[in-house]
């Protein structure tokens, strides 16, 4: 019997935010960015724990903002490494050995939908790893010393969001080779690719945005006005 669990990535810098505290815990109509996250998981029936992966060195302030009402459906706290992929790793190593799969999600998309939610469960009861992708609709240019070098054909070409979901021994594996060979990656289908698996895609969804600058805390609160 499958046991699923939501693995919220939080420890990452956010420098592009440029905000005081951590981007993950700025607020988003008045709660923590990643308490959406949060709550959005712990209402989902197939989800049956929620582990939150932390900056090793800011437990005080998580634990702080984990005192708002959806904290009390975390799981547990995990401290993360150097970089997001070493995060992963920690994270999907800190799991009981009673978990078979894990969703991966970052903590700056506050915008996740039940719908997107359930689609990628659905899907990964037939596939071992299971990505959201929505279809790229600007023009791509590859750009070199600030001229355009080539134009690239969006075609086929998606963007990539999470949560991921993995079977847990597969993304294991995965992240412990690119640990080994030095395959560095800011996405975990990537590392599972390398493997020579395959990864299935399911329709993602436009808002599931993920918030990079101050400027984004509105579009989110205007999102979840509107979905929550």
């Amino acid at each position: 019997m499958s046991h699923i669990v939501a693995m919220i990535m939080a420890a990452g810098r956010g420098e592009r935010f440029q905000g005081g505290a951590p981007k993950q815990l700025a607020l988003v109509s008045g709660r923590p960015m990643v308490a959406w996250s949060i709550e959005r998981f712990a209402g989902c029936p197939d989800i049956k724990g929620i582990y939150m992966v932390i900056p090793p060195d800011q437990t005080e302030a998580w634990m702080a903002a984990m005192a708002e009402p959806a904290g009390e459906h975390v799981s547990e706290l995990v401290g993360g490494g150097e970089r997001r992929q070493d995060s992963v790793r920690l994270g999907v190593e800190a799991l009981p050995q009673s978990v078979t799969h894990v969703l991966v999600h970052d903590a700056a998309r506050p915008c996740l939908s039940d719908a997107l939610l359930d689609r990628i469960v659905e899907a990964l009861g037939n596939s071992p790893a299971v990505v959201p992708a929505v279809p790229v609709v600007d023009t791509l240019a590859v750009d070199a010393n600030g001229g355009v070098d080539a134009m690239v054909d969006r075609a086929n070409i998606a963007g990539v969001q999470t949560p991921q979901a993995f079977e847990r021994e597969l993304l294991l594996r995965a992240h412990r080779k690119a640990h080994a060979d030095g395959l560095q990656s800011s996405d975990d289908g990537s590392l599972v690719l390398a493997l020579g698996e395959r990864v299935k895609t399911v329709p993602g969804d436009r808002l599931n945005f993920k918030v990079t600058y101050p400027e984004d805390i509105a579009i989110a609160e205007a999102i979840l006005s509107q979905t929550s």
